[in-house]
């Protein structure tokens, strides 16, 4: 049978138990100016890559190798997603790792930290 979702005030912990916090894509450390720091990560991001306008998010276009990343501000976690979609696991794998790369390096040109996943 069907349950509610809990209420969660608590969202880095809960990200952290469920382990989603390290499959999610790039964190920051959280900080109340969290949404304004994935603005201008977001913004950085489109002068270095190809891409098509997607409401509060960028989806990159590539063909080195062929497929789609969605790089996106998390609504409600202090991070960026990143989710990549190529014509096999492998070009997955490659276009997720280059475009959480991207993000890291412009992150770093930002001064922005990167907060460790969850392991």
């Amino acid at each position: 049978m069907p349950q509610a979702r809990r209420e969660k005030s608590d969202h880095l912990i809960y990200a952290d138990v469920v382990d989603s916090k390290s499959k999610a894509g790039v964190w920051m450390g959280e900080r109340a100016s969290f949404q304004e720091k994935q603005g201008r990560i977001i913004e950085a991001l489109k002068e270095q890559t190809d891409w098509v306008e997607v409401p509060k998010a960028i989806m990159v276009i590539g063909t080195d190798p062929a497929g789609i990343t969605v790089i996106a501000p998390n609504p409600t976690l202090p991070g960026v997603l990143v989710l990549a979609d190529g014509g096999s696991p492998a070009t997955t794998a490659k276009l997720q790792a280059a475009a959480e790369e991207k993000v890291r390096a412009v992150m770093g040109e930002l001064g922005i930290a990167e907060e460790e996943a969850a392991a």
